[in-house]
């Protein structure tokens, strides 16, 4: 006897289970939205920057008798993203504004282009620190530069804005409340469907030795 798939079937379950269903998403979205709540405010400050793109004379150079290694721009902006991501960098944060560790600081850093240049976006729980740990690392980009002499100019970005003091980042509460009640929904519906299907499975195979 080989057992085949009746989707009426599974409607029928799935219809029997809707109240455990809708009761498991409400329970989900609530805790969800009880957890949003009471999480700390976030913050956010940005600090636009211009990176010049004409590279040195050496560079152009490079760039004309298409050499790799000599067409490099000295600002390139991928070469600024990765030292601002650095862990050289995250260390020199720390040492500047938790020289001591004893503090309980988190903060998160990010790139991306704009418009003639770049941001530098900053997210943490202090509006101050944010807006300090944007402008510094910045800043610090010229003290690594010198240290390993990556660029032979003395500043290689050019701020435009500085970041101010950090904006409330949304929790987009709502987003997240619907996210986690679909999330329980297919769930369920996979059990559900794995369910009765193994239990059909292991029938029909009862039925074969018989």
């Amino acid at each position: 006897m080989k057992y085949e798939l009746d989707i009426f079937e599974y409607l029928g379950l799935y219809k029997k289970e809707l109240k455990k269903i809708a009761c498991f998403m409400i329970l989900a979205m609530a805790v969800t939205m009880a957890t949003s709540m009471f999480q700390p405010t976030m913050y956010r400050s940005t600090l636009i920057a211009l990176s010049p793109k004409q590279g040195s004379a050496g560079g152009q150079l490079g760039s004309f008798l298409n050499l790799a290694g000599l067409s490099m721009s000295s600002s390139s902006d991928e070469l600024i993203f990765s030292m601002l991501k650095s862990r050289r960098m995250r260390d020199d944060i720390n040492k500047r504004f938790n020289p001591d560790g004893k503090r309980k600081i988190s903060w998160f850093i990010d790139t991306y282009l704009v418009t003639g240049g770049f941001a530098v976006e900053v997210k943490g729980f202090d509006t101050l620190l944010t807006r300090d740990i944007a402008n510094f690392s910045v800043e610090n980009i010229d003290k690594i530069n010198m240290e390993l002499q990556i660029s032979p100019q003395k500043s290689m970005v050019k701020v435009l804005d500085p970041a101010m003091k950090g904006i409330v980042v949304g929790k987009n509460i709502s987003k997240k409340m619907i996210l986690s009640g679909l999330f329980v929904f297919l769930a369920y519906a996979l059990f559900i469907f794995f369910k009765e299907y193994f239990s059909k499975l292991r029938e029909s195979k009862k039925d074969r030795r018989i």
